[in-house]
């Protein structure tokens, strides 16, 4: 899984080839073949290790975070803001783009993606704390969290010297008028 994954954060999708990753991890054709089937199904089985760990080192941090409410949401935006600059988000990056054009991807990344997103919300209630996550607003709050996150890491994925510093505050305002703490 992890040169599947070094390979597609460092060569992207289309240059990411079944033998490309074999020879990274130093196996044979057939010992891939045996566990992957297609290109496909080898990325997808890449995210969800990665996706694993990504979720264990949230998970980890998270345990750390003060149990107050509006430091919790503070330093949570932060927790969650920094996964988007791993290899997690390269990769899903690279799966993304390539799913536009490429059939066998999309059908196989689709249902993946929506797996993963209840994961996520799950995962960010854990990070936020359940006074956020009972608010009625909780799900629009990650939902609109999530993908400006996605958005602006693809900005500095595109643009590295792109401003970086209102963002983050921007988003601590919003969460924090949706989730007014007692």
């Amino acid at each position: 899984m992890r040169a599947t994954v070094e390979s597609l954060v460092e060569l992207g999708y289309a240059r990411t080839t079944t033998q490309e990753v074999q020879r990274r991890a130093g196996v044979s054709r057939g010992a891939l073949t045996h566990q992957f089937t297609s290109k496909a199904e080898l990325m997808l089985a890449a995210v969800d290790h990665l996706y694993e760990e990504f979720s264990a080192s949230v998970r980890e941090a998270a345990v750390e975070l003060p149990e107050e409410s509006a430091a919790r949401v503070r330093l949570g935006v932060e927790l969650v803001w920094e996964r988007f600059h791993g290899p997690l988000f390269v990769a899903a990056m690279e799966l993304w783009t390539a799913a536009r054009t490429d059939p066998e991807l999309r059908v196989a990344l689709l249902p993946h993606e929506r797996r993963l997103g209840v994961q996520l919300r799950a995962l960010a209630f854990e990070v936020f704390g359940e006074e956020v996550a009972r608010h009625p607003a909780a799900e629009a709050m990650y939902q609109v969290l999530l993908t400006s996150m996605r958005g602006q890491a693809m900005t500095y994925a595109l643009q590295p010297d792109a401003p970086r510093g209102l963002f983050l505050h921007h988003w601590l305002t919003v969460i924090e008028a949706l989730t007014p703490t007692s």
